[in-house]
């Protein structure tokens, strides 16, 4: 299978597009956002609490998992998209206006994480609907290819523009609010078949039989353990860059910037090889990129050397790809599809919730031990695990057909 064979069927493309174009406003809002709290209060706290209430609202994905299963995945991502839409005007017009007090931020940023905690579940699993069953894991690692795209491309955007205008920040708050107008046009014409609602239970019940599956399930349970334990020890490769590009290697922001372009180009580059492994992809796959992950950050934690971290950034980003897009779609691969959006909820709330605790106690561990030290204990646990997946993981479960997309 070629990397890019899912960009064949027209629902994919729609989508893909759309969602390419919104992400580069997403990324590009993320880092204005960051420098905007930093001039409106000067503090460095406030700044990381900002991408705290983002992460926040994610703890409630089981909830949009249950409606997920429940009620017309185009219809949801159509609410979610347009509430985020509007959510981001709103920011930006405060922004423009002068208007934008730190409560005000901080309640406009709880409200795109909580919109999210409904559209990731939705999204992850309106994905696979799009594509033929054979293209699932392709169509998989393109979003992640998109997403990564616009991480790279984002912020190169939004940092031109804040360095050339002092209204950079509410400039690039409403360019990211318009970005939405494309995912939304794109639900939009799509051909999809008619939506056949499925059981109503209460809401309660249904979350309870969501985590009772996964957890029965022993293999989609060690990939949401996989991920989560991956996502927290490997935090310090991204949290702790501006402390590596400045106090280890002891250069500047350009440095930085190249370490965050390195890692985002990697992502790219393990998305494309997820692509062509298709649903070739499976335990032994996604156990060697946990080690590889563990072994690259161990590299990464023992250098000073500026030029070997960049390359080990850019192994980094593709290995760690291949972890979060790799157990996405092995977790895809064996999912009945009326639980589809419940067991993804559960994958989303292990990978979001454990990266951002694991930055804070990087964070934390940093400030003693040095980020050097931090990284290497990462580096070890998540090998630990890695190797531990080789043997420990079982073999996967019979796969359910899915509905051919268009």
């Amino acid at each position: 299978m070629g990397s890019f064979d899912s960009l064949r069927y027209r629902n994919f493309r729609l989508l893909w597009v759309g969602a390419f174009l919104s992400n580069i406003g997403t990324w590009m809002q993320s880092i204005a956002l960051a420098w905007f709290v930093f001039l409106l209060t000067r503090s460095a706290f406030w700044v990381s609490f900002v991408t705290f209430v983002n992460f926040v609202p994610t703890v409630l994905s089981p909830i949009g998992g249950v409606f997920t299963d429940r009620l017309d995945r185009k219809r949801i991502l159509f609410v979610t998209q347009t509430f985020m839409m509007a959510d981001a005007a709103v920011l930006a017009t405060l922004a423009w206006l002068h208007h934008a007090t730190l409560f005000a931020v901080l309640a406009l940023t709880f409200g795109q994480g909580l919109a999210f905690a409904f559209n990731g579940p939705t999204w992850q699993a309106f994905v696979p609907s799009l594509v033929p069953s054979e293209a699932m894991v392709n169509a998989i690692a393109l979003n992640s290819t998109q997403f990564s795209l616009a991480r790279v491309i984002g912020p190169a955007i939004a940092g031109a523009i804040i360095a050339a205008s002092s209204n950079g920040a509410a400039l690039v708050f409403t360019v990211n609010a318009v970005s939405f107008l494309t995912v939304i046009a794109a639900l939009g014409l799509m051909r999809t078949p008619t939506f056949q609602p499925g059981e109503r239970r209460r809401v309660r019940e249904q979350l309870r039989s969501g985590l009772a599956y996964t957890w029965r399930n022993r293999r989609i349970r060690a990939m949401i353990e996989g991920i989560a334990v991956v996502s927290f020890f490997s935090a310090p490769a991204t949290a702790l860059l501006p402390l590596f590009a400045a106090d280890v290697y002891g250069r500047g922001a350009d440095s930085y910037g190249s370490l965050a372009a390195a890692l985002g180009l990697g992502s790219v580059a393990g998305a494309l090889v997820l692509g062509r492994l298709g649903n070739r992809i499976g335990k032994r796959v996604i156990a060697t990129a946990m080690v590889s992950v563990g072994a690259v950050l161990l590299v990464f934690g023992s250098t000073d050397a500026y030029p070997i971290g960049l390359v080990m950034m850019f192994l980094f980003g593709a290995a760690y790809l291949l972890v979060v897009s790799g157990t996405n779609s092995d977790i895809q691969l064996a999912v009945d599809d009326q639980m589809r959006g419940r067991v993804i909820s559960i994958w989303v709330v292990a990978f979001g919730v454990a990266y951002p605790a694991g930055a804070l106690l990087a964070g934390l561990l940093a400030s003693a031990w040095g980020p050097q030290a931090t990284a290497v204990v990462g580096a070890v646990a998540c090998l630990a695990w890695g190797l531990g997946m080789f043997r420990w993981t079982p073999g996967p479960s019979a796969r359910p057909a899915l509905e051919t997309g268009s």
